[in-house]
């Protein structure tokens, strides 16, 4: 698998018998709460074993594929073509103070975007073809997103911070207090309508697919059940690709 984001990476297009220009791509894998920033050849090398390195993977791959395409089609561009490619990790927490990735597109006359919680890009035609890309992957996206398949009511928020880890700390103890050790039944039962209302839906749904009990941590089984809630969601990541089908509309210039 690293192997074919390292080709997207080190990509230098060899298409001169075509008289076709380079395109010239970048990547950089950003970590928000832990303040890392990586990029080049050995980016995925540094990333452990997980969901969020098996779609940086797949979705390296795929515009790898479109990059070939591009250059094939353009023998005749001016000059080269630029893709800036950011993978961004959004945690549910926030441990310190730093401020979140830039998120915001480049606003220009003949710029075309296409935004999504996930994925934000920004094509622009003049005057050399520029692709930026965002992808975001975000633990409060996921659930938020779960949330809603629920039934749970709730107007979407763009975008979904971090939390901080204090306030977080406090959500869980609010929860526990009212729905975990709660002295009768008639309580339990009447509890999770006010502390719905007091938690972000996003949080209440969290914790309420967690294990309902007080043997052991609370934030530690809510840490694994965020951690399975991640995993089955991602399952359905790669259909992104769908989205990405677009730049080649994009970049030749069709609506």
């Amino acid at each position: 698998m690293a192997s074919l984001l390292i080709n997207v990476l080190a990509i230098k297009s060899t298409y001169s018998q075509q008289n076709c220009q380079n395109v010239q791509t970048s990547i950089q894998i950003i970590d928000e709460t832990g303040g890392r920033q990586i990029s080049g050849t050995s980016s995925v090398d540094t990333l452990q074993e997980s969901h969020f390195k098996n779609y940086v993977t797949t979705i390296s791959k795929h515009i790898s594929a479109k990059i070939d395409e591009i250059s094939q089609c353009h023998g005749d561009l001016k000059s080269s073509p630029e893709v800036k490619l950011f993978f961004v990790y959004r945690r549910l927490v926030k441990t310190a103070p730093l401020a979140p990735f830039n998120l915001e597109r480049t606003e220009s006359n003949d710029a075309r975007h296409l935004d999504s919680p996930w994925v934000k890009l920004t094509f622009s035609h003049s005057p050399t073809i520029v692709v930026r890309a965002v992808f975001l992957w975000s633990e409060r996206q996921f659930l938020f997103d779960q949330a809603l398949m629920s039934g749970i009511r709730a107007s979407p928020t763009n975008p979904l911070l971090p939390i901080d880890e204090p306030i977080f700390e406090q959500f869980v103890k609010d929860y526990i207090d009212s729905v975990l050790l709660v002295p009768s039944p008639e309580a339990v039962s009447a509890s999770p309508t006010s502390i719905s209302k007091r938690l972000p839906p996003d949080i209440f749904w969290l914790f309420s697919n967690a294990l309902q009990t007080t043997r052991g941590p609370f934030s530690a089984i809510v840490a694994r059940a965020l951690s399975s809630a991640v995993g089955k969601a991602a399952i359905g990541m790669p259909l992104i690709i769908n989205l990405l089908d677009k730049t080649e509309q994009c970049v030749h210039g069709e609506p």
